[in-house]
Parts: C-alpha cells; structure tokens; sequence
C-alpha cells in the first residue's frame, strides 16, 4: 500500500488544485495555505489527489479533509490510502465537508457526524450587490445611499499594483488595531493579520484579486479574494476602518467589487464561516444569502 508523505502546504505543491469542482472555502487552495499555521494543517500529493489533515483546537478543525482532485479519482483507492494512514493517528476522522462530499464518505465510513452553525459558508449571487433593490435588500441600499451622500467623491481601484496590496494592507492593520479587546482574541486577530500579510506576499503566486475603496485619495476599506471555482469567487478579508465603516463603507466597497468587474462574471461571492461570531452573523445574514453551505466533521463511531 502507497504511503502518503506529509508536510506543510507550499505554494508549489497546491498549484495544480487551483480550479477545483467544489464551492466550500475550505477547499480554496489559497485558504489551505494561508491556515497553515492556524490549523498545523498537514498536505500530501499522491497520484493526482491532494490529501488534508488538519490540527485544530476544537474537534470541527481535528481529521482528514475530504481528498480533493480535478477529476474524479478511485475513491476505493484513495479511502483505502486513508485507512491504512489513519492506522497511525489512532483512528480515522473527518472536519470540514459539505452534503455531497459527506454522501461519499458515508459509503465507506461508518462515520458519527456533526456540524455547527458557525461552520456554515455564507454564500450570495454577485448581482444582487450592483443595486441591492428590491424589498429584502432596502437596509443595505439605505447604507449604501447614506455613504454616497456622506462621501460622494469616492474611488475604487482593483489591487493590481504594489501600491494597491501595501493601500489593503493598511486598512487591515488599522481594522485590527479598532478590533482589539473586542469579538476575536488578541492571538486569532495577530494569526489572521499574518495571513492577510501572507496573501499579499504570494499575491500573483496564490491568485488573488481584489479591491480598495478611497475617500479623498485615503484607503478607508478593502478586499481581499480569489477564484474558487469557475462561478464562484470566495472573500477571505474584507475590511472597512473608522467613521467609514459605521457609515457603510463595507456596503459601498462590495457594490463597487461589482461594479468594477472584479469577479469576472462569477455569479456567486462566499463569504466564509460567522465563527459564531453574533456581530459577523448578523452582517452576514444581512446580505441575504441564497444559501447556507453547512459543514460536517465526526469519527468512525
């Protein structure tokens, strides 16, 4: 039996899973990376399939990933890889997979299975941002039109230059400073500014894309994001600062992601997990999701 050899995701080792069939933020090659460290993720490449195993705290960041591969590999190859791996961890467990994924390794595992709210992906359709019209959407269309009143002369730009990331890297140095002491712990604040440094580092390596918005020629809010799928672009940060994030800087900016065509023409934005965060569910449920992606972990009971 093929043994998996493991070690720290690089950049060069997830190049070939950039374009995968799956819409979960877990599976965003740029995520596996830029989590390294959070989750002391462990990845392995064996004949086409990238291998996940993840060490986190809390027991729906602990076990194998679903194995991910541009074409459909022989799962009965690739689960027995697996089991013969798990025989020296102590037994086999899974974290992190939505519905379908959950459906296969219920055909081979006999597996107890979890999930959280604060798991779920929040993900939208892109063109709903443009003008936010109709009645479900009219408190964000209230926010984006007291911003534009407030701030008429604003302007937005792609992150296509040095000058764009360092501008990005700026708001999210200034959103952490305002965030201290508040929903997140010092370390998981100090842990995500690492890898919104990270992003902008491998920039062009990882695929990034994303935007900054200005208000009289200061960057007052950005986003940081790539493609995870063919119709879908996942938000990893996304930041507004000071007086222009209460007056609806955040709202603004995504119109904006928008209207500038940063997307492409994906047709739906993920914007990630609540953390069971009350604040960050809140805003997020306020954007109107098409749907929750929910997320399962469990162990062979």
């Amino acid at each position: 039996m093929e043994k998996l050899v493991w070690s720290s995701p690089t950049i060069d080792m997830l190049k070939d899973f950039s374009s995968l069939p799956y819409r979960g933020s877990d599976t965003s090659v740029v995520n596996i990376f830029l989590l390294r460290r959070k989750y002391k993720l462990e990845v392995a490449v064996h004949e086409g399939v990238l291998y996940r195993y993840y060490h986190g705290k809390s027991r729906n960041r602990q076990g194998y990933g679903f194995p991910l591969s541009v074409k459909k590999p022989d799962y009965e190859k690739v689960f027995e890889i697996l089991r013969d791996d798990a025989k020296e961890r102590g037994g086999i467990s899974f974290c992190l997979c939505d519905e379908d994924q959950r459906a296969v390794l219920s055909e081979h595992f006999d597996i107890d299975w979890h999930s959280e709210r604060g798991d779920c992906d929040y993900v939208y359709e892109s063109d709903k941002w443009l003008t936010f019209s109709g009645k479900k959407y009219y408190r964000l269309r209230n926010r984006m039109n007291m911003f534009n009143r407030l701030y008429p002369e604003t302007e937005y730009y792609p992150i296509d230059s040095d000058k764009r990331l360092q501008d990005a890297l700026y708001v999210s140095h200034i959103w952490q400073e305002e965030h201290e002491d508040k929903d997140m712990p010092d370390e998981d604040l100090d842990e995500e500014q690492k890898c919104i440094n990270d992003a902008a580092k491998y920039w062009k390596e990882l695929g990034m894309t994303g935007g900054v918005l200005y208000v009289d020629g200061a960057p007052i809010a950005a986003t940081m994001a790539s493609f995870l799928s063919t119709d879908l672009v996942d938000f990893h940060f996304d930041k507004a600062v000071g007086r222009f994030a209460a007056a609806g800087a955040t709202v603004a900016a995504r119109r904006h992601f928008v209207e500038a065509g940063i997307a492409q023409g994906r047709q739906f934005f993920n914007l990630e997990e609540d953390m069971n965060i009350p604040g960050l569910r809140q805003s997020k449920e306020t954007y109107r999701p098409v749907y929750l992606l929910s997320k399962y972990y469990g162990g062979e009971s």
